[in-house]
């Protein structure tokens, strides 16, 4: 593995901060309130988008990819184990972000609806559209989706 490989997690937490940063004062210079109550409120997916098919079902590999970014990407407001307790949360008093290993959270959720999340953002969650590629942000999805099951 080349340095640059090694230090590719490292270098994607940090701008994910700043991008993350960047978000967060942003809104605070508005009413910062309005993305609160979006963020409370559940995301509006189209239909289509909430049917698409996950060409990565269940892979292996893909979801490997997406616990390596998940952790580097996503845990500071999700938590470790999706359980939504990330280091960010208290500090930023965000609003409560979702349990994802809760059965009732994977029962509600489609594939196609959390990798559209992932796409678009949501509340104070910046949408990863141009930074991921589709397989890595499948791999999320089947990451999360693994935070439930017991295998």
């Amino acid at each position: 593995m080349s340095s640059t490989q090694k230090a590719l997690p490292l270098i994607l937490t940090v701008l994910a901060l700043a991008l993350f940063a960047t978000v967060v004062v942003g809104e605070q210079g508005s009413d910062s309130k309005d993305w609160e109550k979006a963020a409370l409120m559940p995301p509006t997916v189209p239909d289509e988008e909430k049917n698409r098919e996950n060409p990565y079902a269940w892979n292996a590999d893909a979801r490997k990819k997406g616990k390596l970014y998940f952790s580097s990407q996503c845990t500071m407001c999700h938590g470790a184990e999706g359980r939504g307790d990330g280091d960010l949360v208290e500090r930023l008093d965000l609003v409560k972000i979702p349990n994802f290993a809760e059965p009732g959270f994977q029962d509600k959720w489609t594939d196609g609806a959390m990798f559209y999340v992932i796409e678009s953002g949501h509340g104070a969650m910046p949408g990863q559209k141009k930074r991921f590629d589709p397989e890595i942000k499948w791999g999320m999805v089947n990451y999360v989706r693994s935070l439930a099951k017991s295998d």
